[in-house]
């Protein structure tokens, strides 16, 4: 990611839409998993960013955030958030076997080149019963400055996701693309962006700078879609949700 765009994602991760409809998915997704666990439960965030979504996590327990990038870092201490580790995703975790009750990993394999590695390393450091929850950028028609900006490899479908989880020992609760109703003005756009950009040159989306009132009616939009994935697998969107649980070991009977 460049430079740049930590400054103004700690700037606007309180107030722009896609950000407070992030965390929204968060609680959304997190709340039932870690219900019985009270403020018990350990929870690692790999990539956290500029923290916000870390500072969700906290509302359900010991939060751990991982990031190696000292810009991330520097902003993540603005926030008064002190658990933070720092690595690189692209390594083995810094942690035991069976460490966490739950593993986010929000918008970071795109920026890998080893993604299957790091699922592997999710599950390992989940505990038996626990919860991965992924998300990445769907739809590889959707590439724009915006993706070039953040440094993403890749976007994803449903089934490369799901293939790179092939042979895993984990449980597929859920995988459902989201942002659906907003796909094609986002794509709409991104390709008009695309087109008067200079090449080699662009700025990700969150530049956009939008009035008060269809910020808000964004907001609301994003959230109300996301109250959707309690029943609805969504065809297509602008990002993917996956939802693993480690299943527990088949212990032979003494």
């Amino acid at each position: 990611m460049e430079r740049s765009e930590y400054g103004v994602m700690y700037r606007l991760e309180q107030s722009y839409w896609w950000f407070v409809g992030k965390q929204f998915l968060v609680r959304e997704q997190v709340k039932p998993l870690l219900l019985n666990r009270g403020r018990g439960a350990r929870i690692l965030d790999i990539g956290s960013g500029t923290g916000i979504i870390l500072k969700t996590l906290q509302e359900f327990g010991q939060a751990f955030g991982m990031e190696r990038s000292q810009e991330a870092i520097q902003f993540l201490k603005k926030r008064s958030l002190k658990r933070i580790v720092c690595s690189d995703a692209e390594q083995v975790l810094p942690f035991k076997d069976g460490s966490f009750s739950l593993v986010t990993c929000l918008d970071v394999l795109e920026h890998l080149d080893h993604d299957r590695a790091l699922l592997t390393e999710m599950i390992r450091v989940c505990k038996e019963g626990g919860y991965v929850l992924v998300t990445v950028p769907a739809f590889n028609r959707l590439w724009s400055p915006h993706d070039s900006v953040l440094h993403h490899r890749r976007r994803y479908t449903r089934t490369r996701l799901l293939g790179q989880l092939s042979g895993m020992k984990a449980q597929v609760l859920k995988a459902s693309y989201y942002n659906f109703m907003l796909s094609l003005p986002i794509l709409a756009v991104r390709k008009l962006r695309s087109l008067f950009s200079e090449k080699g040159k662009g700025q990700s989306d969150f530049f956009i700078d939008l009035p008060e009132g269809l910020n808000r009616s964004l907001s609301a939009l994003y959230k109300l879609e996301i109250l959707g994935l309690r029943i609805l697998r969504y065809p297509y969107g602008v990002s993917l949700l996956v939802l693993l649980r480690k299943p527990y070991r088949e212990r032979k009977d003494a």
